[in-house]
């Protein structure tokens, strides 16, 4: 059995869902996606050790180089994906045709950079009246670094 291809799946998704008929296509299609993630981020990870890379940081007013948590996830996928349907690059082509391909996706993945270490945080917005009596209006909004601790068996 094929995997299914549905669009829209409900209001969580944006684009398409794959949903596999089988047990094993289930599985096949999991290990897909942790493939395409791995390709996506070795992607962004060979796009930092380019000459565009080098470039970039030179036209820095601090000249720093690019990093990796600059660099988005998103951006770079979108460029793969551009990158592979746009392409007239085939099995057979050259090694310079090759290159050529993955200068100007990374080229094109330097260029949407992510501003690291932001303040991403805004006020809670009321949406509606709160039904019962007893809550409040407004609710305070707590912002601080969270705090991880890892309960595993075997660990000390």
């Amino acid at each position: 059995m094929l995997p299914i291809l549905f669009t829209g799946a409900g209001n969580r998704t944006s684009g398409p869902v794959l949903r596999s008929g089988s047990p094993r296509l289930v599985i096949q299609e999991a290990w897909a996606w942790l493939t395409a993630t791995q390709l996506v981020r070795a992607s962004a990870a060979a796009a930092l050790r380019t000459e565009a890379a080098a470039a970039r940081a030179l036209r820095r007013r601090d000249q720093a180089p690019v990093t990796a948590d600059e660099e988005s996830f998103t951006a770079v996928r979108h460029h793969a994906i551009r990158s592979m349907t746009t392409s007239e690059v085939t099995a057979t082509s050259s090694l310079d045709a090759l290159t050529a391909a993955a200068d100007s996706a990374a080229r094109a993945a330097l260029h949407t950079l992510n501003v690291p270490g932001r303040q991403r945080h805004s006020e809670r917005a009321q949406k509606a009246r709160p039904k019962f009596p007893h809550a409040t209006a407004t609710k305070p909004t707590v912002t601080g670094k969270p705090q991880v601790t890892v309960f595993a068996p075997g660990l000390s």
